[in-house]
């Protein structure tokens, strides 16, 4: 049975948690969202409006593929840090977020790039590399609106899936950008991946195929025994083969 001390502590640690997992004044609170109290010099921002950081401060972005984008106004967040004062919005710049978007730079269906546009505040569809705000959660309906977006700023290489020319070129043109590193790396780590399983594969089926002709020689007598082993050897060689490579482009086309 819990003292009365102890129920003193617990009651209000179990309302806190009942306030932050329910709506407050009919608006319902969004699950795992983390937004800071920011000082935005815009006064035409809102929620769902794309922030960037300029030498006046904090405003709406106008400018397409903008590498200085800071992230987005919400509402309702679970969690607010910083005091909120008159020139305050609750930003974020990592996690789930509705976002104002329109089809200006092309129709926006969920997995797709977001970046910045010209429109203030609003995100399009990344056509092009450059600094994404995040990936689409949802499909738009329509010319504009509002879909939730993962929010993750980043520098992508978004010009449609990558051909084996372009992974080359990439990977020798793209080191003059710090910021295309991470790019870099998937594309050495899936090589590394699928060149590793291709070659041991063939080390190994080799290796196996000479072993299988010596033991055939020393032992013809079980020649038919010899060679459904090495048929079982080669097929798993195969199979383990495959997998490594397909790893790889798996890695290079959608990861």
């Amino acid at each position: 049975m819990k003292s009365p001390a102890q129920i003193l502590i617990f009651l209000p640690l179990t309302a806190s948690l009942f306030v932050v997992g329910s709506p407050v004044f009919g608006e319902e609170l969004r699950s795992g969202q983390i937004a800071t109290n920011t000082v935005v010099e815009d006064p035409e921002a809102m929620a769902g409006d794309i922030l960037t950081k300029t030498s006046e401060g904090m405003v709406r972005t106008t400018k397409p593929l903008d590498s200085n984008m800071f992230g987005v106004v919400v509402e309702n967040p679970s969690v607010v840090l910083n005091k909120s004062t008159a020139n305050t919005l609750p930003v974020i710049s990592y996690g789930e977020a509705i976002v104002r978007v329109s089809n200006k730079g092309g129709q926006i269906s969920a997995g797709d790039f977001i970046t910045s546009s010209s429109t203030p505040g609003v995100g399009i569809k990344a056509i092009e590399s450059g600094y994404i705000l995040g990936r689409a959660l949802e499909n738009l309906e329509g010319q504009e609106g509002a879909i939730s977006v993962f929010v993750n700023i980043q520098y992508r290489n978004v010009e449609g899936k990558p051909t084996f020319g372009r992974i080359f070129s990439f990977l020798f043109t793209s080191l003059e950008k710090p910021e295309n590193l991470p790019e870099v790396l998937r594309y050495l780590f899936a090589l590394i991946v699928g060149g590793g399983a291709f070659f041991l594969g063939f080390i190994s089926f080799v290796r196996s195929l000479r072993t299988g002709v010596e033991a055939v020689g020393r032992n013809p007598l079980a020649k038919t025994s010899i060679q459904l082993a090495m048929l079982l050897n080669l097929a798993g060689i195969t199979v383990l083969t495959t997998a490594g490579v397909a790893l790889a482009l798996f890695i290079i086309f959608y990861f």
